[in-house]
């Protein structure tokens, strides 16, 4: 009788560093070792952005999951991956990351689930990601402290089959070019961006001028087109100029661009060092710019209240904040910086829902009936007075005049080049993908 094949799940993390090296370059060099021993893919390789306001995180805090189908057994998958993952942590070794790669068996548990939903918008300790696995047949190889468990787990068990999703097409660079300035012609992307502007995400910032596609890290990708389906990516990266030959691209199916990151909070009083979530409250400090160019304002509910920081790379997005005042009632949507000498709470702005603005109402003396002239005070109780004509009236009052704004209910978002990698463009409310099903998956690696 033909042994059935079962799903296993590899899940790596806290792999690249300053110095160079990507979780998504090895978890692609792992699957070419993978393919070689006749397993089969069931799901494109997962890129999964977790908690991104983790202070130890490495550029976008990203984790890779490979999910496959295979008749072979824990030990003889690992005996395949485990010597490249081993290779590749030593070629980029730093004391300060703590790598670790997780193969899981069998259907991913409630338990595992609900921890690597948790890693999305909050600080998981490594401990209880161990604890979470206990029960799981699983392989489980980690360097330093391991606390690369976390974001592997946090992979494995974010399986996107019920949540929103995007796809990411990554190319690499080939290893005598690592060392040169990445060479993507502009003029391409912003072609490429007029065509597949709709179905693709964040090219471009024609505010800013500047191609987003391209990370500037000593990393080995050479670019990354973002977007909604895999079709749609391959054609657009083949209208791209590339002045340097990649060494290879591939699909992933990713959390992107979804806020995955965002946990709605029914009190701000939730709030915690380094959590994301969206608060909703009443602002109750007029906003200010600082010297540095960051404007802060304060939000409070019937329980607590928050500090929200506006920061100078979000450019214009601070003079929308700077326009609110106190009474405006508002959801805020980001991280939280843990308070300091300095400042509070602190909530790095995302993104700004403006619920309801309260009215500016001013008050003034009313025109002189004879001259047109404005009227003054003739004193408390007695109405005012024309010091041009010298008419004088108890009978008249001040008139009140609601002063625009400059802004209107709704949501506002900061300019391209300020987006983390999860962040949802509001562009893409709409778009949202629900449902996802394990299935042969052919076509990765992109010619």
């Amino acid at each position: 009788m033909t042994k059935p094949a079962v799903i296993f799940h590899i899940g790596i993390d806290d792999v690249d560093s300053p110095a160079g090296g990507c979780t998504t370059h090895l978890a692609l060099l792992m699957l070419k070792e993978l393919l070689n021993h006749g397993i089969t893919l069931v799901d494109y390789p997962n890129l999964v952005r977790l908690n991104p306001g983790v202070p130890w995180k490495t550029r976008g805090n990203g984790a890779v999951a490979l999910r496959l189908a295979t008749t072979m057994e824990l030990d003889e998958i690992y005996e395949i991956v485990g010597s490249v993952f081993e290779k590749y942590v030593e070629e980029y070794e730093n004391p300060k990351h703590q790598p670790c790669l997780l193969i899981v068996k069998g259907d991913i548990t409630h338990k595992i689930a609900l921890l690597a939903r948790r890693a999305l918008y909050d600080i998981i300790p490594p401990d209880l990601a161990l604890k979470a696995l206990e029960g799981t047949p699983h392989i489980l190889k980690c360097f330093n402290k391991g606390r690369g468990v976390v974001g592997a787990l946090g992979a494995v068990g974010n399986t996107m089959t019920s949540e929103d999703y995007t796809f990411e097409l990554i190319a690499y660079r080939k290893i005598e070019n690592l060392s040169k300035d990445r060479c993507v012609d502009k003029e391409s992307v912003k072609v490429m961006n007029q065509v597949y502007g709709n179905e693709t995400i964040l090219n471009y910032d024609p505010v800013e001028d500047r191609v987003l596609i391209t990370p500037r890290g000593p990393d080995p990708v050479l670019l990354g087109i973002r977007g909604e389906t895999p079709s749609t990516l391959i054609k657009a990266y083949k209208m791209l100029k590339l002045c340097e030959e990649p060494d290879f691209a591939a699909i992933f199916r990713t959390n992107q661009h979804t806020d995955p990151h965002i946990r709605v909070a029914e009190t701000i009083c939730e709030a915690h060092p380094y959590m994301c979530l969206r608060l909703r409250g009443t602002v109750s400090t007029k906003p200010f710019r600082t010297v540095g160019g960051h404007v802060f304002f304060k939000v409070c509910d019937d329980r607590c209240c928050i500090d929200v920081g506006v920061y100078e790379p979000t450019k214009w997005f601070r003079d929308i904040a700077e326009l609110l005042i106190p009474g405006d009632v508002v959801e805020v949507q980001g991280c939280v910086r843990p308070p300091s000498a300095t400042h509070g709470l602190t909530l790095n702005l995302e993104k700004l829902h403006i619920i309801s603005l309260k009215p500016m109402i001013v008050y003034e003396n009313p025109l002189c009936t004879v001259c047109g002239k404005r009227l003054t005070s003739a004193g408390k109780g007695k109405g005012f007075k024309c010091r041009n004509c010298g008419f004088k009236s108890k009978d008249i009052a001040r008139k009140t005049r609601i002063l625009e704004r400059g802004l209107s209910e709704g949501w506002y978002q900061p300019p391209y080049s300020a987006f983390k990698h999860v962040m949802k463009p509001l562009e893409r409310v709409g778009r949202e993908k629900r449902v996802f099903h394990y299935t042969f998956i052919e076509t990765v690696f992109v010619a």
